[in-house]
């Protein structure tokens, strides 16, 4: 139902559906990256599984009875915020924001390649704009009007990543009450991608060959497999030809996936995209604040592009918007920026020792913070650092935990 056009703006679920469980329909609008905002409704005994359905994205839960002055208030809430994101989502693979040649070659490039059912593996920097490419592809390919489903592979856990990418029956396993379709199957006409996937554990990659190579799925637990039509786009920021090389990573999978490979250039790379992104995301921000919109100063221009990026367009959209949110409804200023990015540290010269040194180590740190979701202390125990010395080569290195 929820694929019924026109999509609806805000759906209310009780928790307690007569055929299944109301978080169904939460993780349908999920998995198939739909602007409805979900508002569950639940009975004095299933608030906590209500709490839990916020915290796994859910826009809000009403308890029963309802209030008929808080119930309509909160669908008028949930409704402006399904026509921001159906905004964002409208506006962003339709049009890829750049002014820079390089980048408009890979365009040209993708705008090409879009029209093949083959895989594609895109390559390029943490939060350099790899799913932002996926999408404005999915928009101008055969599968447009089929569903965009994204899947994190450095964010799963490897004892649900099965489940999570192909699904399980009901008693596949502890705790598998229900059957549940995977990203496969969320998937189903449409392109399925799955970023960061370098970090898909090895015997999931000889899954997933098998799942591109014959078109099925084989839901964890199942004795036969379920066909499927997903074009499969991926992205890393690793060398997965050195990971083949170390036996991190199958090479009959990667020659399957990067037969046709683009190259998303870092924000460094493309200057020229520097003040038409940061103006954009100023825009974002002010409509979000419901502010009106306002030039970039050039004090703050000058100020982000004294900056390298290593974080790329994430952490430059980050920066924007919290120098957005410290202005008020006044122009944004320098001293609003995170303070890595007013002292300008733009790092050693490209091409020196130093600095190749410094985008491993940076490019090492990105990856271990990604994994661990920003979590410090969890990324210090992967790089084998104490959580103080970590701090002190984030600082160094101009990096902020928050951006990934």
């Amino acid at each position: 139902a929820l694929q019924r056009e026109p999509i609806p703006d805000v759906a209310l679920v009780d928790l307690r559906l007569p055929d299944r469980e109301g978080t169904a329909v939460l993780e349908a609008a999920r998995s198939q990256a739909l602007s409805t905002s979900v508002v569950m409704i639940s009975g004095h005994g299933t608030i906590p599984a209500a709490v839990a359905a916020v915290r796994s994205g859910a826009f809000d839960f009403l308890q029963k009875p309802l209030d008929r002055e808080r119930l309509l208030i909160t669908v008028r809430n949930a409704a402006r915020q399904s026509a921001l994101q159906r905004k964002a989502s409208e506006s962003q693979p339709r049009v890829f924001l750049t002014a820079s040649s390089a980048m408009g070659a890979v365009l040209e490039e993708a705008r090409r390649l879009a029209a093949s059912p083959a895989p594609l593996l895109i390559q390029g920097e943490t939060g350099s704009g790899k799913e932002v490419l996926a999408r404005w592809i999915h928009a101008r390919s055969p599968q447009s009007l089929g569903p965009f489903v994204a899947l994190n592979c450095a964010a799963l856990p490897e004892s649900l990543a099965e489940s999570e990418l192909f699904g399980h029956i009901k008693g596949a396993f502890t705790g598998a009450d229900a059957p549940r379709k995977g990203k496969f199957q969320a998937a189903d006409g449409g392109i399925l991608f799955l970023d960061e996937v370098g970090d898909l554990p090895l015997p999931l990659q000889a899954k997933l060959l098998r799942s591109i190579e014959d078109g099925t799925v084989e839901p964890v637990g199942a004795d036969r497999p379920v066909a499927v039509r997903v074009r499969v786009l991926a992205a890393t920021h690793r060398d997965l030809r050195t990971r083949a090389r170390d036996g991190a990573f199958r090479e009959d999978l990667l020659y399957r996936i990067a037969g046709l490979p683009l190259r998303v250039p870092p924000l460094r790379e493309r200057p020229e995209d520097l003040p038409l992104l940061a103006q954009h995301f100023l825009d974002e921000a002010r409509l979000r604040q419901g502010g009106p919109a306002s030039p970039l100063p050039s004090a703050f221009l000058k100020t982000l592009k004294e900056y390298s990026w290593p974080g790329n367009v994430r952490e430059l959209r980050w920066a924007v918007e919290r120098a957005a949110l410290l202005s008020g409804p006044g122009l944004p200023e320098p001293g609003h920026l995170p303070p890595e990015v007013r002292q300008g540290r733009v790092g050693s010269p490209p091409g020196s020792l130093e600095g190749v040194r410094q985008d491993a180590e940076s490019r090492a740190i990105s990856d271990a913070l990604e994994k661990a979701r920003g979590n410090v202390a969890a990324a210090a125990r992967l790089l084998h650092l104490s959580r103080s010395r970590l701090y002190e080569r984030l600082s160094e290195l101009g990096l902020d935990p928050a951006v990934h």
